[in-house]
């Protein structure tokens, strides 16, 4: 019996270990005192009296070191009915600890006055686009998906993830000023479908997997 309990209190401190200390094969884990420190200064240092966001720890792609990051929205504002838009300013740590800020602007559908809390499936604006032509695209991203799958199957980057479940990420234009939809599929694989407009049609006309 009390064979059981050491095993039992064992497997319960290596659970506990794996949970603080990021154990191979986690994808996040608590902040360490040291890491939380050197947020709070830098808060402290460049937006005195700002509530600190919690600092999320995730693994780098490489799988061999952690990424702290956290994030801040400011107050969603109302567009053209029923979008809505927040601006997000993301902290990161780099790998000499310092702390860099970047600022991005993201936009969803929501059909009431207020916008509430942004949804975690916002799409993020790689370029500045009007609020009709962000909302249309939004509208007829599901459509113009379905058609773009076409175009992927004649793609050779394209074609092994043409049938994935995707989501829409991104709304940006290209070189040429035709809109772009960025997509991520429920297996991280990413692909950008070009969009040309013609009148009131929207045409899927190039994919791009990256």
């Amino acid at each position: 019996m009390r064979y059981v309990v050491f095993l039992a209190a064992m497997a319960a401190q290596a659970i506990t270990m794996a949970a603080t200390t990021g154990a191979p094969g986690a994808d996040t884990r608590a902040a360490t005192l040291a890491e939380q420190r050197s947020f709070e200064q830098f808060m402290q240092r460049t937006a005195p009296g700002t509530p600190l966001p919690p600092l999320r720890l995730e693994r780098a792609p490489d799988g061999k070191k952690w990424i702290a990051s956290a994030s801040i929205d400011a107050p969603p504002v109302r567009l053209v009915l029923p979008l809505c838009r927040v601006t997000r300013t993301r902290y990161t740590q780099q790998a000499d600890d310092s702390w860099r800020t970047d600022s991005s602007q993201h936009v969803w559908i929501h059909h009431t006055t207020n916008c509430g809390t942004p949804p975690a499936a916002m799409v993020e604006l790689r370029s500045p686009l009007a609020e009709i032509d962000m909302l249309r695209l939004i509208q007829a991203q599901g459509e113009l998906l379905q058609r773009a799958r076409l175009l992927m199957a004649g793609n050779t980057s394209c074609a092994p993830t043409r049938s994935r479940n995707f989501q829409l990420r991104a709304l940006g234009r290209s070189a040429d000023g035709m809109f772009v939809l960025g997509y991520e599929s429920d297996i991280g694989s990413k692909v950008d479908i070009t969009v040309r407009p013609s009148r009131a049609e929207l045409t899927a006309w190039n994919v791009n997997c990256p």
